[in-house]
């Protein structure tokens, strides 16, 4: 299959942020989870009071052929999983990595994009980093050049998990929101922000970032996860095959890469 590497789409509503239902003229309704912290280019509400980004325009679009109302319910990134399995909402979107350990609690659709993982530090540290091959013959980055150093990571991420796998030795500080991450490493309070390429990549090209850079790409692996997408209550086979269904015609048609080089690349 060909989904893309990177989809890019905007939630959008017509009308202010308190609006919170996206209407398709049809009577289903299906309880969505967001969260409202900025996490761009996947989704964020500009100051327009409109949701905009990778996963706000494809949820838009998913929505309506899937003709159902999606009734949002915003809340803390770390509590989506929680809501879903609770039954407060029906699928959640929020740049969530297919893993293992995640699909112990959820249901995956089909993958939307592929993210990467990055250690950022200052450009004036001039320490280098490699990789390994660990006990079970895969390959991680070697702890070597992290000691004594501070990495910070978002609650709840594949990120936070594979610091704490692969990276135990090493000083960890986790935070509620990836911007939070991006702040202390300005301030100096960690050394090294582990996060994904795509989120981390405006701050790098912006003023505020001039100083720093990608020190480490990681590599790859199953605690990184399998790709990008949404999550439905474990059992729920009818949202979950609704969902996929649309994911595999704006795929085959091409609107999925058109999505990843609007947002992504800022191609119209």
């Amino acid at each position: 299959m060909n989904f893309t590497k990177k989809l890019t789409t905007t939630f959008f509503f017509m009308g202010v942020m308190l609006m919170t239902t996206v209407s398709t003229g049809h009577t289903e309704t299906l309880r969505l989870g967001m969260t409202p912290e900025p996490y761009m280019p996947f989704t964020q509400i500009n100051s327009a009071g409109v949701w905009e980004g990778l996963e706000a325009e494809l949820t838009n679009v998913l929505c309506e052929k899937m003709g159902t109302q999606c009734k949002i319910s915003q809340m803390a990134w770390e509590g989506l999983i929680p809501s879903l399995t609770e039954n407060k909402v029906d699928f959640i979107v929020g740049a969530f990595s297919i893993t293992d350990k995640r699909r112990e609690i959820v249901d995956f659709s089909l993958p939307y994009y592929n993210e990467t993982s990055v250690l950022v530090g200052m450009k004036a540290d001039k320490a280098t980093f490699s990789n390994k091959t660990d006990a079970h013959g895969a390959e991680v980055v070697d702890a070597k050049g992290l000691s004594g150093k501070i990495i910070g990571v978002q609650n709840a991420s594949v990120q936070g998990a594979y610091a704490k796998t692969f990276l135990s030795k090493v000083e960890t500080k986790s935070y509620p929101a990836a911007d939070n991450v991006v702040a202390d490493l300005t301030a100096g309070r960690i050394d090294y922000a582990l996060l994904t390429a795509e989120f981390i990549q405006p701050f790098l090209e912006s003023k505020d970032g001039a100083d720093y850079e990608i020190k480490h790409k990681i590599p790859g692996n199953v605690i990184l996860g399998e790709g990008i997408a949404y999550a439905v209550r474990k059992g729920d086979k009818a949202t979950l095959e609704k969902i996929n269904a649309v994911l595999t015609e704006l795929d085959h048609n091409g609107s999925l890469e058109a999505m990843v080089q609007k947002w992504f690349f800022g191609k119209k």
